[in-house]
């Protein structure tokens, strides 16, 4: 049984029950309500937050599927209000680390959900050529080309693993698992990409972390509903929340081994300018930056290779 919900921004989803993607029926635990009006600036719609027993995965359900997911990432202006210089330079240090982790002056690269295209522009840069990037959003496409002039086929990660030939030394997953519907049949795709004893990288928030910890003891001491897990920063927003135990999880059971496991957050929150909510993204950064000593912090910078 679906509903039909619209927030805010006229964005329709659709909210159908789920099970947790990586072990099927399994004991979910209730965690609280994100979106519309338990978001801090009204943003997404409501939807109750579980978390799966077994691998300890957290993700709405009934679940958001949008009516227009073009519609969602159609401002790639928008959607990335980040430096694009700065960017770029943190993409060609990731284009070096690449190299030295691969062992090869030329590793084939495949970055899946490439967006605006600055990964694959700041490789060529570095020399790494042999690379493709696939992107669903056809704005993001259009912007790569004119801006980079690289050229990204709109396909997903399930369409490529079924081409002749598509087999990568690399994949990249920059800010993608965190959005797909669902991780299990993605990732499946994703060691189907990667050659045997090949690097996937993965740069994906991590659920709970010490500022929903924070928020979300705070808001229970005040009788709220409300929680800060996968709170939408922006559309489209996070729709699974994954932490060391859940990604291991979903990466061993599909042939990877994790070898590398970074924690880190921006100390940089933004604020919609009201002086609340200024109030709130210093509380926020102070959390952050102890976060950030503590190995509690929001986001996962991780190297696993397949078997």
């Amino acid at each position: 049984m679906s509903e039909l919900r619209t927030d805010r921004d006229g964005n329709a989803f659709e909210l159908r029950p789920i099970q947790c993607p990586t072990c099927g029926p399994s004991p979910l635990r209730a965690v609280g309500l994100r979106g519309g009006v338990h978001q801090r600036w009204g943003l997404g719609v409501e939807t109750p937050i579980v978390q799966c027993e077994r691998c300890s995965l957290l993700f709405p359900n009934p679940f958001p599927y949008p009516v227009d997911a073009q519609k969602l990432y159609g401002d790639p202006e928008k959607y990335f209000p980040r430096d694009l210089d700065q960017k770029i330079e943190h993409s060609r240090q990731l284009a070096r680390e690449i190299r030295a982790r691969s062992g090869a002056p030329n590793p084939r690269l495949l970055d899946i959900g490439a967006g605006r295209g600055e990964f694959l522009h700041a490789a060529a840069l570095e020399g790494l050529r042999d690379s493709l990037g696939v992107e669903f959003s056809e704005a993001m496409i259009e912007f790569a080309a004119k801006s980079f002039g690289v050229k990204l086929e709109k396909l997903s990660a399930e369409q490529l693993a079924e081409r002749d030939g598509a087999s990568f030394d690399v994949v990249i997953l920059n800010a993608v698992l965190e959005h797909v519907y669902d991780p299990d049949a993605f990732i499946r795709a994703v060691a189907k990409l990667t050659r045997p004893h090949g690097l996937l990288y993965l740069d994906l928030p991590r659920e709970p972390h010490l500022l929903t910890m924070v928020g979300n003891t705070l808001n229970r001491a005040l009788r709220r509903e409300a929680v800060y897990n996968l709170q939408p920063t922006w559309p489209p927003f996070h729709v699974f929340g994954f932490n060391p135990k859940a990604l291991a999880v979903l990466l061993e059971k599909h042939g990877f081994r994790i070898e590398s496991l970074r924690v880190r957050a921006s100390t940089r929150i933004r604020s919609s300018g009201g002086l609340k909510d200024r109030v709130k993204a210093l509380a926020g950064q102070q959390i952050n930056r102890v976060a950030n000593l503590t190995g509690l912090a929001s986001n996962m910078f991780v190297w696993a290779r397949r078997g």
